[in-house]
């Protein structure tokens, strides 16, 4: 996948420089009150080509790349023949990774474009150790066995005579 990439970024650069595909694809953003507000263009090429062959399907995606272990992403499907969108930010704090870009066959998401943005550093509350055993009462499998048997005797060594 990754030489794949490498391969189409060189056709890109290739196409770019030698004018033949003059206008780039471009994203931008702006930040309000927890919510990203996108902008984007695409070119004719990609808009073709996501219009034949994935139905039209363009997908904004934010994800959360803190790298902390969280795992945090919203992703909104719009089309081709949409230029903007408001998508409520996953976190307000951390790394942030904005794409655009369509789902080939079999799921697969292929960027156009990204950026990457900072929120600020997270701040993760550390967690605080409850130690059950010590909340545990002495008698608990006494208490559950009268729950499950509702004090009806079972029978056998616990008959009662």
């Amino acid at each position: 996948m990754k030489w794949l990439r490498s391969k189409i970024n060189s056709l890109k650069k290739y196409l770019t420089a030698s004018g033949i595909n003059s206008r780039e694809d471009s994203l931008n953003y702006k930040i309000n009150n927890g919510t990203i507000q996108c902008n984007w263009t695409i070119r004719k090429s990609s808009k073709r080509l996501i219009d034949e062959n994935f139905n039209s399907a363009l997908f904004l995606r934010v994800r959360d790349i803190s790298g902390d272990g969280t795992n945090a992403s919203v992703t909104l499907e719009t089309t081709t023949s949409t230029n903007h969108a408001d998508i409520h930010l996953p976190t307000t704090q951390g790394k942030i990774l904005l794409e655009l870009g369509y789902k080939a066959y079999k799921g697969d998401f292929i960027t156009l474009e990204y950026k990457i943005f900072n929120l600020g550093e997270k701040k993760i509350k550390a967690i605080r150790y409850i130690d059950w055993f010590n909340i545990e009462p002495d008698n608990i499998h006494q208490q559950m066995y009268e729950m499950a048997t509702r004090g009806v005797p079972t029978g056998g060594s616990e008959q009662r005579t």
